[in-house]
């Protein structure tokens, strides 16, 4: 299991002893050490072993090598970079922050609440809003009727998610009628990461205000994928306040281009049909990076040609031949942390996809019996002979099951034919 995920902080003198121990372990001629400076010292790239020998480099350069590795370009900038967050950490535990956004009325919208403490903590003043609907699972109707909409989403969300129906109607009614309130703050701050759950969100909040006939005066994007210091980064919610006082400084205008790229893509994830999703894929998002390999990982989800799995599942059976009968939060855990390579889901869509296999026709996993009556993260799952077939290649699991699944606008039914990824393609096609 890798290590506990990361709030972004760096300790400079733990920074500088990694240095020393580099640089002790290169001249040791140590193998880890070599590939290291060969993968981030401009003078060592195209040094092949032999040639390394002949390398000698000082601390400055396993210093380099350290900052690069935190994805910074320079020690010098690494060490800035440290003492600009304890700079900021100080200040915050002293309670002589002053708030960041107080010079205008100011929004933070979030696809989750999950950095509403940490903003707050950090000396943010604003208001915020939490804007989830889960476009990842479940339809996305095109259909330009609001009210109809939310009635399909509302009724995936109260069966997927153990919901009462006028329990997620009301929160999403909440939801979007709240996103008519943006226009009267003088700014309003999207804060996002690189995922599918965020982008598609990211997607509709800018498709939304693409249409509407006001928008706040001041209309700025916080979006990221990477931060220093984090080999695993999965989303704002690991980092620390400071931290996210730093990203208030990164944020970005949102001009009418990035509206109508919103507007663009929302029209192809509600379509039946990806290939308007491939179109901008394949061109790229340059103004929000993170968007197109977001809608690449989406189209993941499709059943895949080789063995009808999506993505999402195969990751899930491999995870369980490698490591044997797990609880299904340890299953989740291993996912996020080391399989996935967009991670996206949150424990509750997981666990619905988990049982959405486990009910299937030819389950590929099973429950012990001792533990089908616990909560979902204390359950105990293992293969089954189906789910090992499946692995194997002997079968697949689009002709095993009655299927009735939707990702985004596309209808995937047991009549077909479906929409499927071919990964070697690197696209969709229709069977």
């Amino acid at each position: 299991m890798s290590n506990p995920i990361s709030n972004g902080r760096l300790n400079l003198e733990q920074q500088k002893k990694r240095a020393k121990e580099l640089l002790h372990q290169f001249n040791a001629a140590q193998n880890s050490a070599l590939k290291r400076f060969q993968q981030h010292h401009p003078q060592a790239k195209h040094l092949n072993c032999p040639q390394l020998e002949s390398f000698q480099p000082k601390l400055s350069d396993a210093q380099l090598v350290i900052a690069r590795e935190n994805g910074l370009p320079s020690w010098a900038k690494l060490k800035a970079h440290i003492q600009r967050l304890d700079r900021a950490k100080q200040d915050i535990a002293q309670g002589i922050t002053s708030p960041a956004d107080a010079d205008l009325q100011t929004l933070h919208l979030r696809c989750g609440s999950d950095i509403q403490q940490e903003l707050n903590i950090a000396g943010f003043s604003g208001d915020f809003m939490e804007f989830a609907d889960p476009y990842c699972q479940g339809p996305l109707p095109d259909c330009a009727n609001l009210s109809q909409f939310l009635d399909v989403r509302a009724g995936f969300i109260a069966q997927a998610y153990a919901i009462a129906l006028k329990d997620a109607r009301k929160r999403l009614e909440r939801e979007y009628s709240r996103l008519h309130t943006t226009p009267t703050y003088e700014r309003v701050v999207l804060w996002f990461e690189h995922d599918t759950y965020d982008q598609l969100v990211l997607a509709y909040v800018l498709h939304y205000l693409w249409q509407s006939p006001s928008r706040p005066k001041h209309f700025e994007l916080i979006c990221i994928g990477a931060f220093p210091g984090i080999q695993r980064f999965v989303g704002l919610g690991q980092l620390s306040p400071e931290v996210l006082r730093a990203l208030w400084e990164q944020r970005q205008p949102i001009t009418n281009q990035h509206l109508q790229l919103g507007h663009r893509v929302w029209q192809a994830l509600t379509a039946p049909s990806p290939l308007q999703l491939m179109e901008i894929i394949d061109t790229g998002t340059p103004l929000i990076p993170p968007m197109a390999p977001a809608l690449r990982r989406h189209l993941q989800e499709l059943p895949w040609v080789e063995d009808g799995l999506s993505l999402t599942e195969r990751l899930t059976l491999e995870i369980l031949t490698q490591q044997g009968a797990i609880t299904a939060y340890r299953l989740f855990r291993t996912l996020v942390l080391e399989k996935e390579p967009l991670p996206y889901l949150g424990d509750t869509m997981y666990w619905y996809l988990l049982n959405h296999l486990y009910q299937s026709e030819n389950p590929p996993l099973e429950i012990t019996a001792e533990t089908r009556e616990l909560p979902w993260p204390q359950r105990v799952l293992q293969l089954t002979e189906t789910g090992q077939a499946l692995l194997r290649g002997e079968v697949n699991w689009q002709e095993m099951q009655k299927c009735d699944r939707w990702v985004g606008g596309i209808h995937l039914t047991s009549e077909g034919p479906n929409w499927m990824w071919n990964e070697q393609q690197e696209r969709p096609n229709n069977s």
